[in-house]
């Protein structure tokens, strides 16, 4: 009757499991991947690091119109304390207005040169996201990783109740001994020893989350019960950082440089410079001629010629060196991001072969255990091995969750490359 109550229990409890994953599959598909997302947002609305960067593309922006803008206008204005004498007057006052004007197409490249650099920005701001991102589904995971172990904790702590409610009635039939008992109260202990610990690591995990999601207090965190490995594994291709925002950044960078070239090449043509002089002039009181008093208007048209071009000459050496420089650290860094890609595939794929194998071995350790458990009770088996057994079913289900964390972070890693 024990042996019959119990396998009714474990039933019972395996259709819960098996009801309880079916809706964590809907909730998880359904809410829970928004969630997520929901973090993300989260973490990227309250990161200052990103909101400065953010201001320094904006401000970025700002010095395109600064650099479309025409040099100040020069105005000049002066009294003559000695007053040089003319045959219309003598000369009182000069009032000067002076404005330079680069050379055609100088002001564009310019504001070629300052969109290119707000770009390098732009792509700096789209880094920082994405690393965030990557930062809060570790986090996230992590913290899914140790839930879930606690959770098993605490369902082998009630599998080994009923245990100890199947060995007390068989020492009351004198088949088993008070030994027995106190081995399973030890194992239980062992157990409370490791719900603690694991209470602590997901303290740790949940203040760690908090800190990204830049939370003023500790506020509850939501994660999935259960996260599925997919059945199949999706296809890769290492050209797939080819343009990730880390390669692009050089690419920008490079693009920077050209029009820092173009407005060199503008600057070494001659500048203009137009304005206008006005002199006034006293009439004389002993003369009556027609232009008696009459002031001075000259309009004015300078040319400024850059003679010496070796700062030119030196500062296309410099946008020469620097091309090359970029080039190769996009070089060194797609070879980086390309080994990391490669890592994380393979990884990937090493946490879906242990996650496929652990549960290979639960299905059949679940076996070995109503096997044992029924040699137990007709005295045909050492209750030892069936808390061996126990430890090697608890073992099991651990590495499965630490395959789907591993599963899911690795993933995590692929799409930040992507």
């Amino acid at each position: 009757m024990v042996k019959l109550k119990y396998n009714e229990e474990r039933n019972y409890r395996k259709e819960n499991r098996i009801v309880f994953l079916l809706f964590s599959l809907f909730f998880y598909f359904s809410g829970n991947s928004q969630t997520l997302q929901d973090y993300i947002r989260e973490a990227e609305q309250n990161n200052p690091q990103l909101k400065a960067m953010q201001y320094t593309y904006e401000a970025a922006l700002e010095k395109v119109n600064e650099a479309g803008s025409l040099p100040n206008t020069s105005i000049g204005a002066g009294y003559f304390v000695s007053e040089p004498e003319t045959r219309t007057g003598a000369q009182k006052a000069k009032f000067t207005a002076k404005q330079s004007l680069p050379w055609f197409g100088t002001l564009k490249a310019k504001k070629n040169k300052e969109t290119s650099t707000s770009e390098v920005f732009k792509n700096d701001v789209e880094i920082l996201r994405r690393k965030i991102g990557l930062d809060v589904k570790r986090r996230y995971y992590e913290l899914y990783s140790w839930k879930a172990k606690e959770k098993i904790l605490k369902q082998q702590k009630e599998l080994l109740s009923d245990y100890k409610e199947i060995t007390i009635s068989e020492v009351a039939n004198n088949k088993a001994s008070a030994v027995d008992v106190l081995k399973i109260n030890i194992a239980q202990n062992e157990l409370d020893n490791k719900i603690e610990i694991i209470k602590g690591n997901i303290l740790n995990a949940e203040t760690s989350f908090n800190k990204i999601l830049d939370r003023d207090g500790f506020e509850d965190l939501i994660v999935p019960d259960n996260l599925i490995i997919p059945d199949e594994e999706p296809t890769m291709s290492i050209d797939d950082v080819t343009y990730h925002p880390e390669l692009l950044k050089y690419d920008n960078l490079s693009d920077m440089v050209i029009a820092q070239q173009k407005v060199n090449d503008k600057e070494r043509l001659p500048g203009l410079s137009v304005g206008l002089d006005y002199v006034v002039v006293e009439e004389r009181p002993d003369q009556t001629f027609s232009d008696n008093g009459k002031d001075i208007v000259m309009p004015m048209l300078s040319l400024s010629i850059p003679l010496f071009s070796k700062k030119f000459k030196s500062k296309d050496k410099q946008f020469e060196l620097k091309q090359e420089g970029y080039s190769q650290q996009r070089e060194a860094e797609q070879n980086k991001l390309e080994e990391i890609l490669e890592k994380a595939i393979n990884n990937r794929i090493t946490a879906r072969i242990n996650y496929t194998t652990q549960v290979k071995n639960i299905e059949q350790a679940n076996q070995a255990e109503q096997v044992a458990l029924s040699m137990y009770q007709t005295n045909q088996l050492d209750f030892n091995e069936l808390l061996e057994i126990q430890e090697m079913i608890l073992g099991f289900e651990l590495k499965k969750i630490t395959s789907i964390k591993d599963y899911f972070i690795q993933t995590a890693i692929i799409n930040y490359l992507e």
